[in-house]
């Protein structure tokens, strides 16, 4: 019959060799630490083994076999070590170190077990043997290495599965260093005792090894510890029941009293017991898991009943948010919102958060493995997944940091019609723990129940914008409308004030009498008269026409050296007379030093001209105009030349910064409208700043202004900024090409007909 202890070994050995066949077909991974691993295990069986022929053996053969034990005992444990290690990922010179040191003593434990050249024989200790003594070095050096290792470890911030498999590391190390213990106490105590806790952290070493998403340690002792609380208060309660019962028939000896009794406990029993019950789970479930008993079924629905009328993302998540931290006891939680713009990239912008202070958003490729793993799968990730999941290895290292500087645990995924729409994501818990599948089947109900309601808040929030754009484009075309009615008031104005001036000149001299008609100065002041409405309407016809070449972007441009100078010479000539009757200074700054630019100059002339003209018209009687230049660059242009024309004038309000140079926009109230270029307030077709805008953006420059408002007491003034580069980029033409009738001197059909008319009057006279 097989004694007690030999059961024991058998067993041990049995169950070595089933982790070891277990490690076996995990060799093909070719994984250092699953390599250390085989080898602990054989070193294991090998032991064991050992152990069972001694069992079996002669007393004669005992010595052998019982020092083998040993000796693949000491190696096992010498493995553990080199195991912590490699489970930790500490450097490789670290475990090379490691196992010269542990290699060493191994060596020199074996050279006095076997006393090899009487070295045996010597004590290297004073009152210790030698074979012991080194036996308990190895023994030391291995579990205070797996110790100091694992105590380090702990005291950087871990994932709550990386802390969660620590621990049962550091449970195996405990159950070694106690198997320790009976090593050297008494070889029976430790074959009773000592393997089967070798057993048992063996088993916990391969565990750990063998599965990435281990039981959470935790959890699990905290509900052996919930139900024994429970059922010992449920048994105490039962136990005080009977004992009551017990009382009353000894008190009495009425037969009938005693079951009256046992009948009203009972009932008391049956009613009570439920609410008991449930009362000390929720005492308990507080006590040890640190959170309060809900009912998961009231939390989908309360939760349900307040996402359904939040039409607004940011309010849907901050529901979310506070549901998270209240059900779930978490330290940190946010709710990313897949932000659509590029076709291949996801931006997951945070929205809505506790704990959590980051305002970046994460841009992930489509096809990165985080975003993958959520699209076919649907199911949750732990950031400890892609730390250490071989699927997770490709992800770039810009979305890996993204994730890791998050701080959270889990992220699950908010998922419509396999549409990623957002992402939850749940920092650690206040004591540490795991999330339970209970827990994590909760957030994936609260995720669709979330991406119902994002759905609906994205369509009310479409609505909502494709409302406000309508709005804001019924409020531009009802603009454009005005503007247009404007134009054509101010239009029809400016054509019928020089053509009443021509019809009056043309009806005075059509009236005139032969003796008059002789008369040439009166006949030369209607002619001037005629001309002068005649050039007028040219103007006005002018702008339009070139108006319409840049709305339509057929503006001729010719090239040339320009001295911006002359062309402000040029442009602001037409106004001295003006200038020194309104008595406004003008003046110019910089231009002495500017270089040659390549321009159209006489387009530039025009456009300054039309700058002059409402920089003197919008400037009171006593004011001041001033235009002045300096090179500059710009990365968008390079080398140019910046020429602001300023005033202090009555100023522009900051709305209308922009509009101004719109086409049909004007300031003023065109019921107003007062035709006139030099006149304070006078005004124009309206068309100027528009056709500067085109000149300037035709020769690859920029124009815009700048003012304070628009005060006619304080006149803020303001300056108009035009940029030009160096060397235009222009849509240049052949100069042969015909010109446009309005941008030539017109020509009248009669014109040697009447030059010759007017010699002869002159001769007559």
């Amino acid at each position: 019959m097989i004694e007690f202890h030999t059961a024991i070994i058998v067993i041990v050995l049995i169950g070595f060799v089933l982790l070891l066949i277990l490690a076996g077909l995990r060799v093909r991974s070719r994984q250092t630490i699953v390599m250390h691993l085989t080898l602990y295990l054989s070193l294991g069986v090998l032991s064991n083994l050992s152990r069972l022929l001694v069992a079996f053996s002669d007393e004669a053969s005992t010595p052998p076999s019982s020092l083998l034990a040993d000796c693949f005992f000491l190696a096992l444990v010498a493995t553990f070590g080199a195991l912590t290690l490699i489970f930790l990922e500490r450097e490789k010179n670290h475990l090379l170190s490691y196992w010269t040191s542990s290699g060493l003593i191994l060596a020199v434990w074996l050279t006095l077990i076997t006393n090899l050249g009487g070295l045996g024989r010597t004590n290297l200790v004073p009152g210790l043997n030698n074979s012991l003594a080194l036996a308990g070095l190895i023994w030391l050096v291995s579990i205070a290495t797996a110790v100091v290792s694992l105590a380090s470890e702990f005291k950087q911030k871990q994932s709550a599965k990386r802390l969660n498999r620590l621990r049962y590391w550091l449970t195996a190390t405990a159950l070694l260093s106690v198997s320790g213990l009976f090593f050297f106490a008494n070889p029976v105590l430790f074959t009773w005792f000592g393997w089967p806790l070798v057993l048992t952290a063996s088993i916990l070493i391969s565990y750990v090894i063998f599965t990435y998403h281990t039981l959470d340690l935790s959890l699990f002792v905290g509900r052996i510890l919930f139900h024994l609380a429970v059922g010992g208060a449920v048994a105490a309660i039962f136990y005080l029941s009977l004992a009551a019962t017990i009382v009353i028939s000894r008190s009495t000896s009425n037969t009938v009293v005693v079951l009256v009794w046992t009948i009203i406990l009972a009932i008391l029993l049956a009613t009570l017991t439920p609410f008991v019950r449930q009362f000390l789970q929720r005492i308990f479930t507080w006590i040890i898991f640190g959170k309060q008993y809900r009912d998961e079924k009231e939390v989908i629905k309360y939760y349900s009943q307040s996402v359904s009328g939040a039409l607004d993302i940011q309010r849907l998540a901050d529901i979310v948010v506070r549901l998270m931290a209240e059900t779930l006891d978490i330290k940190q939680g946010v709710v990313f919102v897949n932000k659509r713009g590029e076709t291949d990239k996801i931006t997951l912008r945070p929205v809505s958060s506790i704990g959590f202070n980051s305002t970046l958003p994460g841009q992930f490729n489509i096809d990165s493995p985080f975003i993958d793993h959520f699209r076919k799968d649907s199911d949750a990730i732990h950031q400890y997944d892609i730390d250490v999941l071989p699927e997770f290895k490709d992800i770039r290292l810009k979305e890996r940091e993204w994730l890791s500087n998050t701080g959270m645990e889990l992220y699950v995924p908010i998922l419509r019609h396999r549409e990623l729409v957002g992402v939850l994501a749940f920092g650690p818990k206040r004591k540490g723990m795991n999330y339970s599948a209970e827990e994590i089947y909760l957030m994936k109900a609260l995720a669709d129940q979330a991406a119902l309601a994002m759905d609906s808040a994205r369509l009310f929030d479409q609505l909502t914008t494709t409302n406000q754009e309508m709005g804001s484009l019924n409020e531009q075309l009802a603009g454009l409308d005005k503007n247009k009615a404007d134009f054509l008031s101010i239009a029809s104005h400016e054509l019928r004030t020089p053509l009443t001036h021509m019809h009056g000149y043309a009806r005075i001299l059509s009236d005139f009498s032969d003796e008059e008609l002789q008369n040439p100065i009166q006949v030369k002041s209607m002619i001037e008269g005629i001309v002068k409405g005649t050039e007028r309407m040219k103007q006005v016809l002018d702008i339009m026409f070139d108006v319409s070449e840049v709305h339509i972007g057929e503006m001729t441009l010719f090239s040339g050296p320009v001295n911006l100078k002359n062309v402000i010479d040029q442009s602001v000539r037409p106004y001295l007379t003006a200038l020194d009757d309104r008595r406004i200074a003008f003046g110019t700054n910089g231009f002495e030093d500017a270089p040659i630019i390549e321009a159209d100059g006489t387009r530039l002339v025009q456009a300054f001209d039309n700058l002059i003209s409402n920089a003197v018209k919008y400037t009171p009687d006593g004011g001041m105009v001033t235009v002045s230049c300096r090179a500059i660059v710009l990365d968008e242009i390079g080398s140019a030349i910046e020429v602001i024309v300023a005033d202090n004038g009555i100023g522009l309000n900051p709305e209308y910064h922009e509009r101004v140079f719109e086409k049909f926009f004007r300031v003023d109230d065109p019921d107003h409208h007062s035709t006139g270029s030099t006149k304070f307030k006078g005004a124009g077709p309206g068309l100027g700043l528009t056709l500067v805008k085109g000149i300037v953006e035709a020769h690859g420059g920029k124009v815009w202004v700048e003012s304070q408002g628009h005060d006619e007491t304080t006149c803020p003034g303001s300056k108009f900024f035009v940029v030009l580069p160096l060397h235009a980029i222009m849509r240049e033409k052949e100069q042969e090409e015909p010109q446009k009738q309005s941008q030539i001197e017109t020509v009248h059909w009669r014109s040697k007909e009447l030059k010759e008319q007017k010699e002869k009057a002159q001769k007559n006279a």
